[in-house]
């Protein structure tokens, strides 16, 4: 199994763990609707992203490099910034939010990141060194 695949399915396990952590470890409190739907786009785009990833299709790197940015990105603008957006706002600082859930939060934003750098990295590194 190659890196970006590997990759690929950590970001996809490590969603799976923030979505329990919402559910069983995290304070009861109004969440946003709008944010499930961000969170199950999510979901569906690391499953493609990372089918594509496993059967070594020629657009692995650049749909894992959009997967993992989107990715990166929901947790930021969703968990990070303070609150910005009634429809998805959910920032973990408005709550007391203790280590497990700060690690559930930031192990995913972590591997989305690496996801990405690695895409770029496949994306830029061929084409360059054949040149």
């Amino acid at each position: 199994m190659t890196r970006l695949a590997k990759l690929n399915l950590l970001v996809f396990v490590l969603l799976i763990g923030h979505v329990v952590d919402h559910a069983v470890n995290q304070p009861s409190r109004d969440l946003p609707a709008t944010g499930g739907v961000f969170g199950i786009a999510g979901f569906v785009l690391i499953a493609a992203s990372a089918t594509i990833a496993i059967r070594r299709h020629p657009l692995a790197p650049a749909v894992s490099l959009f997967a993992g940015a989107m990715t990166a990105t929901g947790f930021v603008a969703i968990h990070l910034l303070p609150q910005w957006s009634g429809a998805i706002s959910d920032p973990y600082w408005d709550f007391n939010a203790n280590a497990l859930s700060w690690f559930l939060l930031l192990a995913p934003l972590a591997a989305a990141l690496a996801l990405t750098a690695t895409a770029a990295r496949e994306l830029t590194g061929p084409a360059t060194a054949n040149a």
